[in-house]
């Protein structure tokens, strides 16, 4: 019973946590990590094309990111479904009172 509702309350901190370490293998490749950004300069220093090798891998991490945010929206919307407003069936109408 706990373990659901752990899951639901952690789900957005979570997403936001993962989406920050994407970010920091960014910076984690100034240090001596080689990932996209160290390949794109490796790629820069040999065949001096500086603006399609940073260009694709700006490329590649958007696409990543909204890969991962896209999941964590599908996770969202079938964990928090029972948040959300529910559409009458009856077909009528509501007003609003005055």
């Amino acid at each position: 019973m706990i373990l659901p509702s752990a899951f639901r309350r952690a789900l957005p901190a979570y997403s936001n946590e993962v989406i920050f370490m994407l970010h920091g293998s960014v910076l984690a490749s100034v240090i001596t990590i080689v990932d996209l950004l160290g390949a794109a300069r490796i790629i820069n220093s040999r065949y001096l094309a500086p603006y399609e090798a940073f260009l694709s891998v700006a490329a590649i991490y958007l696409c990543f990111t909204f890969l991962i945010v896209g999941g964590f929206k599908l996770l969202e919307n079938r964990w928090f479904a029972h948040l959300r407003p529910r559409e009458q069936t009856t077909g009528k109408k509501q007003t609003q009172p005055a």
